[in-house]
């Protein structure tokens, strides 16, 4: 590694831990305006370190003696890594426009919004960090970022949903909320499913990432792109129900990734598996015959789902095991 590129490396490390143990102090003014500019001098350092060691035409230190501007850097770094640098270009291009236009953003309380994209750009560093140059650091600080505090904890989604303030904010934070949801749809579009927001799930479904699907449905208003709502979550469990009215919209595919993942194929020789004395006979049929009226172990995903007409398939739940249990002897439990 090239001494230039040490050092870059090793004052980056240093801004990120500064912005990581500001944002987690229980009190601390000015929190995202100086986290927001530490992650971004990180970053800056980060590229230059990249570029400094990769690409040595390209010049860090320019004639006036200013050095490479930031976005300068991003859109190079972007223009090289290619599609898998896209999620972390728009989060970056989130958080700098954001530390531009401080001033504009004092009126509105949007710390959700600031929380999930400053914890997913952590994240992002730390990969990119990993990736490039083998360091890990969560292996040198032992950090984790917990969302604890003495208030119940929110989400970006509870921040944008109908019952938020967000209607009532100013002109800068509904283009800020706005710009999101173009990249949001932006890397949607290039089919990709990572999210630039930290890992919240609105689909109630306990995964580590939320898809951009799950944003795009969580935050639109179009209610043709939604073919199912939840309806009710207690305890993580969930039912399903065509009835929008005041209820959370999924969208039809990111349900069919998410909850309903087994083909009948799939069940069926999932059932061989797991069960002493399976047998697809009358008895099976029953059980069947009422598991297909229960939607949260059955749905049919049609060729056209907003008309409900085409070809349909039936998709089965990882919860219809719980049904089934009822009816068979689980191999397990035989021995």
């Amino acid at each position: 590694m090239k001494p230039l590129t040490e050092v870059l490396i090793e004052n980056s490390k240093s801004a990120i831990i500064s912005c990581v143990e500001l944002h987690n102090k229980p009190k601390f003014d000015y929190r995202y305006e100086i986290a927001t500019i530490l992650a971004i001098n990180g970053w800056e350092l980060l590229l230059k370190a990249y570029i400094n060691e990769n690409h040595e035409k390209i010049k860090l230190i320019q004639k006036d003696g200013r050095t490479k501007p930031f976005d300068e850097c991003v859109s190079f770094v972007s223009s090289t890594e290619g599609k898998k640098f896209s999620v972390a270009n728009e989060n970056l291009m989130k958080i700098y426009d954001y530390r531009n236009n401080i001033i504009h953003f004092y009126k509105d309380p949007i710390d959700e919004i600031l929380y999930s994209l400053l914890h997913k750009n952590i994240i992002l560093y730390n990969d990119f960090l990993k990736e490039k140059f083998n360091f890990d650091l969560s292996d040198e600080t032992n950090l984790f970022l917990l969302p604890i505090g003495f208030k119940p904890f929110s989400s970006p989604i509870d921040f944008l949903s109908s019952k938020s303030k967000l209607k009532e904010s100013s002109y800068a934070v509904k283009e800020f909320v706005k710009s999101i949801l173009t990249s949001t749809n932006s890397l949607h579009e290039e089919g990709i499913e990572d999210s630039i927001l930290t890992g919240f799930n609105i689909a109630v479904v306990n995964e580590n990432r939320i898809k951009n699907a799950d944003i795009i449905v969580g935050i639109t208003k179009d209610e043709t792109k939604a073919s199912v709502v939840v309806k009710k979550v207690i305890g993580g469990e969930f039912e399903i129900s065509n009835d929008a009215k005041n209820k959370i919209q999924i969208e039809e595919e990111s349900l069919f990734k998410t909850v309903y993942t087994l083909s009948y194929g799939d069940f069926v020789n999932q059932c061989r598996n797991l069960y002493l004395d399976f047998k697809q006979n009358a008895v099976f049929n029953r059980v069947m015959k009422n598991i297909k009226g229960n939607s949260k172990f059955h749905r049919k995903r049609y060729l056209d789902p907003v008309n409900k007409t085409g070809t349909a398939k039936d998709w089965y739940s990882q919860s219809i095991f719980e049904e089934l249990n009822k009816h068979y002897t689980l191999k397990e439990k035989s021995k």
